[in-house]
């Protein structure tokens, strides 16, 4: 919305090919910029990956050897695709107990690739990394293993640098009430392509740990329902935010259990080569 409302004011102010050729120019400069902050990672580090160790080394010791192992498999994964993956613990930030903590990421994981960088930082939530979730945490973690292919991190880029620039072209070239029509296009466009990374992730670990899936849901189901009763009526349509990147649980449910069943007749064809 902010980028259709730059390049919509840019254009109403200057006109279209003056507003196109400031656009033109501020790519220029942010990719001259991107080339030096990128040589400037390589040089001067802006993260001390050796000091930030000592909070990693502290998952492992205390967790259980089945789960130290799958944390393991997960790091292994990441560093045959030229990655080094820093998995951190999350715990309690909100400052409730146990009972009525609302972080949503002690349930959960998610991945954070470090620009510029062959580093990715995994957050683990400290609930899932519990050993009667050990089923649960390597379909979440296969899930995010998916993230670190070279398809699925270029298709992440390419997602944010392209809308970007159509947002503002949109903005430039569409006059009066169109600007909304480019708005619900690069909006549906946005929701496509986060539902399919994330389905083709969901996919992926379904492959492996498909029968954990439903598991995973059920364990987020009352830190779900902690933090719907946490916000206030009209705090409440911010809970359709995440389906923005993320498909409905239902869909994916569905996916995962279909998924599911075919995997044994998927690992057999692959066996025999068909």
């Amino acid at each position: 919305m902010l980028f259709i409302a730059f390049g919509f004011g840019l254009s109403a102010l200057a006109g279209q090919l003056i507003a196109l050729a400031c656009w033109a120019g501020l790519v220029l400069l942010s990719q001259v910029g991107w080339a030096i902050k990128r040589s400037q990672i390589r040089r001067f580090p802006t993260i001390d990956w050796d000091s930030a160790a000592s909070y990693e080394q502290d998952l492992l010791p205390v967790v259980h050897p089945d789960v130290a192992e799958a944390v393991a498999q997960s790091r292994t994964a990441a560093r045959q695709r030229d990655y080094d993956l820093h998995i951190y613990p999350v715990r309690c930030s909100c400052g409730h107990p146990d009972g009525a903590c609302i972080c949503m990421m002690r349930w959960s994981a998610g991945t954070h690739p470090v620009p510029g960088t062959r580093h990715v930082i995994l957050l683990v939530g400290d609930q899932l990394i519990q050993p009667a979730n050990l089923e649960v945490l390597r379909f979440v973690l296969a899930h995010e293993r998916a993230h670190l292919e070279r398809t699925h991190m270029a298709a992440h880029w390419i997602r944010m640098t392209v809308l970007a620039d159509v947002a503002v072209l949109a903005g430039i070239f569409s006059p009066g009430l169109t600007v909304l029509a480019g708005l619900a296009g690069l909006l549906l466009l946005h929701v496509t392509i986060s539902w399919a990374l994330e389905i083709a992730c969901d996919i992926n670990a379904a492959m492996a740990h498909g029968g954990a899936a439903p598991a995973y849901w059920i364990l987020n189901r009352p830190i779900r329902r902690r933090r719907t009763a946490a916000l206030r009526w009209w705090q409440r349509p911010l809970l359709l935010t995440p389906m923005l990147i993320h498909p409905p649980k239902a869909l994916r449910l569905r996916i995962c259990a279909y998924i599911h069943r075919l995997s044994p007749t998927i690992a057999g064809n692959r066996r025999t080569g068909s």
